[in-house]
């Protein structure tokens, strides 16, 4: 029936045409919006996820197109995220495109509301960048 997600590229970016608000210009530059890829094997293809204004936003990526989305990104933050049960019975926070990824990966922190926060909190939870290569020698990149 499928293969069972284990990890999750959580990307952070800001869009050069993306016209933001006024009441978003609180929101550390190249960390206005966040979403996620997933491999799916079977079908050689990327699963990509977004929450926005205008409601989920799913798609199908093949490589040559992940290609390009990489490339666009290289210039923000990419992280691994392997996918956790964390449950929770209450969350009190609203539909965010940080709440979706927190939900995603399954990794939540009441106190977390913009992609920034959620970027920080990622890595000193032990969580890696997608595009920094590792310095161990025995570790393939």
């Amino acid at each position: 029936m499928g293969h069972i997600q284990k990890e999750w590229l959580v990307y952070f970016y800001e869009a050069d045409e993306y016209p933001y608000p006024e009441w978003l210009q609180f929101l550390k530059k190249g960390f206005k919006h966040c979403g996620a890829l997933n491999f799916d094997p079977e079908k050689n293809l990327w699963i990509h996820l977004e929450y926005t204004h205008a409601g989920i936003k799913h798609s199908l990526v093949n490589p040559e197109q992940l290609e390009t989305m990489l490339f666009y990104l290289k210039d923000y933050k990419v992280l691994r995220c392997p996918e956790k049960e964390q449950w929770q019975l209450f969350r009190i926070k609203d539909m965010t495109c940080v709440s979706f990824i927190m939900r995603l990966i399954g990794f939540y922190k009441w106190y977390i509301l913009t992609p920034y926060q959620l970027y920080c909190a990622l890595i000193k939870a032990g969580y890696k960048s997608f595009n920094e290569k590792s310095k161990d020698p025995n570790v393939k990149n």
